[in-house]
């Protein structure tokens, strides 16, 4: 695509977003609403493969999507399709039109436990940290959730997952997994809750790559954690535990296994978030990957309609083929700056930029990308 109909395609999209409102109505259905959703952004990326190539280029995207939403007694039910779709202004074959949809359903039965259930698929087109290239994938996910309480504080909790990576572009494997596991839960105070489970993972790697590597294994994770009001204005999830593989081929890896998901609300316009993981996965490279994220963020309210945030993050990614002779281990600086804007009840814009800077053992790893975008969004 050259730059006119660069130029075009960014007219066309965005007249389309002006006019959505017509087409996008609000609806009551079975005793749920419908909700639509339209945005359009325009960005400017300085590295589209996140790879020391550092390639650089425009690109426009358009996201209309609808929502189902249902609140009834003590089931909640939500279901939302759409599509992602994409234009680069000069990379040749980066364009692409991703579907997806996304459901989530609630059971909540207050002091006898609660249910959940999610099952989503999407079409994923983007540049991979991991893998150091723009790829393609067809991702399946679903997770399960049961809590039952046999008394008025202690009870038991049953979880399960899967997930299905299936990759479209040449010269990488499809991922695997499913997950089953459970243990006991303690009801401290109706807003916090304490857990100790136990989750067993086998996952593998299919359609091998190359014969060097293979890094299906058995995962044997062990958490304890808190959910809910953790202290006067800090809400969230954390959890630390014990994480054990196995692979098939030989060989085994530990790690401390750590889940962070806070917020906290000092006074009624600021808020703070701390988000931090550290856990096993397995890459489309045929790989096997510890990988440690801590990101913290701000979000200020700067008056009804504008609000600004800020983000600081750090990433440590220790990657090895197994058993083969590569190891690489990168490291990730990160930060986020954003403004949005309430133009009225359904319109709102934003801007802002996200910047990384990788350092690797491993040349292609090194390299520095940002991302300057502008985003015009519809809720209808």
């Amino acid at each position: 695509m050259n730059s006119a109909q660069f130029r075009l395609a960014t007219c066309a999209l965005a007249a389309g977003t002006v006019l959505a409102p017509p087409a996008f109505g609000f609806a009551e259905v079975a005793r749920g609403n419908l909700v639509a959703t339209a945005s359009f952004s325009a960005a400017y990326d300085t590295n589209v493969f996140a790879n020391s190539s550092e390639v650089d280029d425009f690109v426009a995207s358009f996201n209309p999507g609808l929502s189902y939403l249902r609140d009834v007694g003590s089931i909640t039910t939500s279901i939302k399709a759409g599509v992602n779709a994409f234009t680069f202004a000069d990379t040749d074959g980066q364009d692409s039109i991703d579907p997806y949809i996304k459901s989530s359903f609630n059971l909540d039965r207050a002091e006898k436990g609660s249910a959940s259930l999610s099952l989503d698929y999407a079409r994923s087109t983007e540049a991979n940290n991991i893998l150091l290239a723009r790829v393609e994938s067809d991702e399946y996910r679903g997770s399960g959730r049961v809590n039952y309480f046999y008394s008025e504080k202690t009870g038991v909790r049953v979880n399960a997952n899967y997930r299905l990576s299936q990759f479209n572009s040449p010269g990488y494997n499809d991922v695997s997994s499913y997950g089953l596991g459970g243990g006991l839960i303690y009801r401290h105070s109706p807003k916090l809750t304490a857990s100790a489970t136990y989750d067993y993972s086998p996952e593998k790697a299919t359609n091998r790559v190359g014969p060097l590597s293979d890094p299906t294994s058995e995962n044997h994770r062990f958490k304890f954690g808190l959910e809910g009001e953790l202290a006067p204005k800090l809400s969230g999830d954390a959890s630390v535990g014990y994480g054990y593989r196995t692979f098939d081929n030989g060989g085994s890896d530990d790690t401390v296994l750590l889940g962070v998901d806070l917020a906290w609300n000092p006074i009624q316009k600021t808020t703070f978030s701390l988000a931090a993981s550290n856990n096993f996965d397995t890459t489309a490279g045929a790989e096997s990957a510890r990988v440690f994220d801590l990101v913290l963020s701000v979000r200020q309210m700067l008056t009804d309609e504008l609000s600004a945030s800020a983000s600081l993050g750090y990433e440590n990614s220790q990657i090895e083929q197994q058993p083969g002779p590569f190891s690489r281990s990168d490291e990730a600086y990160k930060l986020g700056l954003s403004f949005s804007y309430g133009i009225n009840e359904h319109w709102s814009a934003s801007t802002g930029l996200n910047h990384r800077i990788s350092d690797s053992n491993l040349a292609l790893a090194d390299y520095e990308r940002t991302v300057f975008f502008f985003s015009l969004d519809l809720s209808y």
